[in-house]
């Protein structure tokens, strides 16, 4: 007789959003120890913890949200083992919670003492991923995927911890960089595609943020020479975008739209980031990150090269652009992901989207 199926978890709005933000502060703040990798060890390691804590804060609710912690306890009584599995994620958070508070209350620790606190942190939280991984609730490359990330962080810290002489600011970069995989994957899992155009989406967004935060940072941080810079940087905000216009038609032309402006956003904001991350420049992230999103007011934060024409752009309207085009994006992007096969490239043989949960 065959056995019935496990019952798959409902991943409701709720835990999804969880996942989603939560990985998303993660990646934030791992970035920003990632640009700044000369920053005091003691706000490096203020940083890795606030991004440790958004990953205990995600693994919290969205267990909490899925079941109470009593009555998983009273179900899972009937088997230890069962029950260890069950209250590991949440069991697991607590003790990386736990390490968060030490870290905060004692500021007198070497800072050496408090990254290693934090790295064992990240150790606990990559073994509940790889708990998670051994569940049936979600597809099989999104088990993988959980499990390939905590399975990369833990050799990351590993080598962090067995070279103790790479030094306190390479030590930080490895636990951020452990950090920063766990909030993609995150993020991944909250979106958790259920069709195969959704996954189409999933890419095209991937390659976007790519080709903005890479190839144009890259252009822009040392090629404004160029006549008529700011109308050409434009034009290569979209140039791979076309290809969607050619191939699908004018309708695709929203979907090629919102890729393009996303490239944008990522010019934009991750300008001054991977300036310092990957071009070794030394900005002050602050200040210039302010003026991007509109908090200087009339400061002058950059010059508009259209040819003939240079037009000087003051903080509020950069930001003004910066918030109008995220609404854009977002707005867009929600829309498709709710209803791929409207928008997203057909695929021969794709299967209709799943229903909505």
């Amino acid at each position: 007789m065959a056995r019935a199926a496990p019952p798959r978890v409902r991943y409701d709005t709720a835990i999804r959003l969880t996942e989603i933000f939560g990985g998303l502060a993660s990646v934030v703040v791992s970035v920003i120890v990632l640009a700044n990798p000369l920053l005091s060890p003691r706000t490096l390691t203020l940083l890795l913890a606030a991004a440790l804590a958004f990953d205990v804060v995600r693994v919290l609710v969205s267990e909490g949200i899925r079941s109470t912690w009593w009555r998983r306890v009273q179900a899972d009584l009937r088997s230890t083992v069962h029950w260890l599995g069950r209250l590991g994620p949440i069991g697991l958070s607590l003790v990386a919670a736990g390490i968060i508070v030490a870290v905060l209350a004692n500021p007198a620790f070497a800072q050496t003492t408090l990254l290693y606190l934090l790295a064992f942190g990240v150790v606990v939280l990559s073994i509940e991923r790889m708990l998670r991984a051994l569940g049936r609730d979600a597809p099989v490359w999104l088990r993988s995927a959980s499990a390939g990330t905590g399975v990369l962080a833990l050799l990351l810290v590993g080598l962090a911890i067995a070279i103790p002489s790479v030094g306190l600011a390479t030590f930080a970069i490895l636990i951020a960089t452990s950090l920063l995989l766990g909030g993609v994957q995150s993020v991944v899992t909250g979106l958790r595609p259920t069709d195969v155009r959704q996954i189409v989406l999933l890419k095209l967004v991937l390659f976007s943020l790519f080709y903005g935060l890479v190839l144009i940072n890259w252009i822009d941080l040392f090629g404004k020479s160029v006549p008529g810079y700011g109308v050409w940087l434009i034009l290569t905000y979209f140039a791979p975008f076309w290809v969607l216009i050619v191939y699908e038609g004018y309708s695709e032309w929203p979907l090629a739209l919102s890729l393009g402006l996303l490239v944008s956003l990522a010019n934009d904001i991750g300008y001054y980031f991977v300036g310092n991350l990957l071009f070794g420049f030394q900005y002050d992230l602050v200040s210039r990150t302010a003026g991007q999103l509109g908090f200087q007011g009339n400061n002058l934060v950059t010059v508009f090269q259209a040819g003939p024409v240079a037009i000087p752009v003051d903080s509020w309207e950069m930001g003004l652009s910066i918030y109008l085009r995220a609404a854009i994006v977002s707005a867009g992007l929600y829309y498709w992901w709710r209803h791929p096969s409207r928008i997203v490239a057909r695929i021969e043989g794709a299967p209709h989207s799943a229903p909505s949960r």
